[in-house]
């Protein structure tokens, strides 16, 4: 793709929500050090009357050299062992609460200590993060603090990486994201669930 890591890379889907934010996090956790969000999406620019182009553009291939940042990813071991990072479940309450179970998923239920929080809830109209007072207020309201460790996760980490860039826009600096979520934790019957 062209890309060194050193760049600034901006990174959107059609609308705003989790794919683009997935795309982003494995960006910046393998090393890009300027990795953003556009909010709103390719609509929210076409609305805008920014150029665009249909072409695809070439690129020269370049070395993408691999510098993994531990401190944005949580393990399941790291999730089971640590009892100080707060939890942070982005699924739907029925995810949550164990009444809805996915295919793929071996169990269903939730990571004991888990509070809940739906990633939809970080997002103003589909458009863009809601305001940082807004967020904090809603982060408050589930009893996640600013001076907390938090891990989010969801099924695959899609939607975990969405809350993960809302709370980092909100101001939380200690955030990490499940990345394995719900899918690896009911796989491995050796870890809880909680319903």
């Amino acid at each position: 793709m062209g890309l060194t890591g050193k760049e600034t890379i901006v990174v959107y889907e059609s609308g705003f929500g989790m794919r683009a934010a997935r795309v982003a996090w494995m960006l910046e956790y393998s090393g890009s050090s300027k990795v953003f969000l556009l909010e709103g999406g390719f609509r929210a620019w076409s609305k805008s009357r920014f150029p665009t182009e249909s072409t695809v553009p070439r690129s020269v291939q370049q070395e993408f050299r691999l510098r993994p940042r531990p401190e944005l990813l949580a393990t399941a071991d790291e999730v089971r062992s640590s009892r100080r990072d707060l939890i942070l479940d982005v699924r739907s309450e029925e995810e949550f609460t164990g009444r809805e179970k996915r295919d793929c998923d071996s169990r269903k239920g939730r990571i004991p200590r888990a509070r809940w929080l739906e990633w939809t809830n970080f997002v103003q109209d589909g458009q863009r993060f809601k305001s940082r007072s807004a967020l904090e207020r809603d982060l408050r309201r589930s009893g996640v603090r600013k001076d907390s460790t938090v891990v989010t996760y969801c099924h695959r980490g899609a939607r975990a990486a969405a809350a993960f860039y809302a709370l980092r826009s909100a101001g939380y600096g200690r955030v990490k994201n499940y990345i394995g979520s719900w899918h690896e934790w009911s796989a491995r019957k050796s870890l809880p669930v909680e319903k």
